[in-house]
């Protein structure tokens, strides 16, 4: 709507200058801030998984999913809602907030879900053990991340075309779920574990127990899982504030609790994608030598 043709402009330029202050200025620059590390960090991580070799194709697959929504986040997601921060007068800003929701619902969406899909990977390797190869595959593991694709897709356009509630239900509805699935996954794993240390205990000497199922190289496997278990609990954490948020409007009857708490809430999210590439570096020792390695080379070659 043109607001200065109708001679309405006071309503918006008000509008506006509640966007002016300083806080959401700085929240603006954070985000400009957090999409260049998250861009950087993410395209480091993505170099890094293609010279893994230690970490099996199908798990490092779901990883390399897991880090493109994080780089997709720092290349759009991050400038947009920058933008949308800075609104002026003039600016068609329900298109550009149409374009937010629909893309923060899509990779948001498919972290929780590929964070879901890897534990219960991990799960699979740890009960299968040798059988583990041959059930999960690349090729079913590639249907699977088209799928979790397909239902971040979903989402973010059930909410931004169709119906924001309907949007928000089918998207807390698959996060719940995403949620339980890690949790289930990762208490059967620790138990488990718990289970076979107990049996190396009693069977010293043993270099395997129960029947062939748990891996061989036990120690790797817990590195990975306690590495992906940091990550999903740092994702948890950063959307915390804005399920906060949503629990409020929906206590309060759509009542707004303010735009600072949930700009904020937004941004501390979006922050999650410059998080999890130091997770990796910090977790995951090959990860941080493949990404020491393609730095020096960077520098290398640009010197």
């Amino acid at each position: 709507m043109n607001f200065t043709s109708q001679g309405d402009f006071s309503k918006f330029k008000k509008f506006w200058l509640i966007y002016q202050e300083p806080i959401f200025i700085f929240i603006s620059v954070l985000n400009i801030f957090f999409a260049i590390t998250a861009t950087l960090g993410n395209t480091l991580i993505l170099i890094a998984l293609q010279k893994v070799s230690s970490i099996h194709p199908p798990t490092r697959l779901f990883l390399r999913c897991l880090t493109v929504t994080d780089f997709c986040v720092g290349i759009i997601v991050h400038p947009l809602f920058a933008a949308f921060l800075t609104k002026f007068p003039g600016g068609d800003w329900h298109i550009l907030s149409l374009t937010v929701s629909f893309f923060s619902f899509i990779f948001c969406g498919v972290s929780f879900h590929t964070s879901a899909a890897i534990s219960v990977d991990r799960l699979l390797a740890l009960l299968l053990g040798l059988r583990y190869r041959l059930v999960v595959t690349l090729r079913r593991v590639r249907i699977a991340v088209v799928c979790l694709w397909f239902s971040g897709i979903l989402e973010g356009l059930l909410y931004s075309f169709y119906s924001p509630d309907v949007g928000n239900s089918v998207a807390f509805v698959l996060t719940t779920v995403s949620v339980f699935v890690s949790v289930f996954s990762y208490t059967k794993i620790f138990l488990k574990l718990r289970q076979h240390q107990v049996q190396v205990q009693q069977n010293a000497g043993h270099e395997q127990v129960n029947d062939g199922r748990i891996p061989l190289n036990i120690e790797r496997y817990k590195k990975i899982v306690y590495s992906i278990a940091w990550v999903q609990l740092v994702l948890i954490i950063c959307y915390s504030p804005i399920v906060l948020y949503m629990i409020l409007m929906t206590s309060r009857g759509n009542d707004d609790p303010g735009p600072i708490f949930l700009n904020s809430a937004l941004t501390i999210a979006y922050f999650n994608s410059s998080l999890n590439p130091i997770l990796y570096c910090w977790k995951v020792r090959d990860i941080r030598q493949a990404v020491k390695n393609t730095v020096k080379h960077i520098f290398n070659f640009s010197g």
